[in-house]
């Protein structure tokens, strides 16, 4: 299972960076770089900002690994922390490919905002996640 995750947060990871780099030829000069609480962008940047998401989840997951790595048979953490972990990792590339692709497409002037849907659905997400880590953490 764990390696199916993994393999899921490489996709995201690929298509992140697949999307920024299709993309940035044709953008505009100034894409959207910050969204509120609406989902609505509130504020801009240059182009070149469109590899920041991409950059970012890159850093994650190879921290993430690096971690996993350091701490895969060590007492300190329990068995049962391991596959939420992974699954938080996997939530943050999904997370920031969603978001590089979403601010093509409103440079692109083809989508308004992140939607209202997409704050509750990802506090949602990575705090269930959170969450199911620190109950297996106790339970150990």
């Amino acid at each position: 299972m764990i390696v199916l995750i993994d393999s899921l947060a490489i996709v995201c990871l690929i298509l992140a960076w697949w999307v920024a780099l299709g993309s940035y030829p044709r953008l505009p000069e100034r894409i959207p770089v910050h969204f509120g609480f609406s989902g609505e962008a509130d504020s801009w940047g240059g182009r070149w900002m469109i590899f920041l998401m991409p950059a970012v989840a890159t850093l994650i997951v190879a921290l993430d690994w690096f971690i996993f790595s350091q701490l895969k048979d060590s007492p300190k953490m329990p068995a049962a922390m391991e596959l939420p972990l992974h699954l938080l990792m996997l939530e943050l590339s999904a997370l920031f490919a969603y978001i590089t692709w979403r601010m093509s497409e409103i440079a692109f002037e083809r989508a308004k905002g992140l939607g209202v849907c997409f704050l509750p659905v990802v506090l949602l997400g990575i705090m269930g996640t959170s969450a199911w880590m620190i109950v297996a953490g106790k339970s150990h």
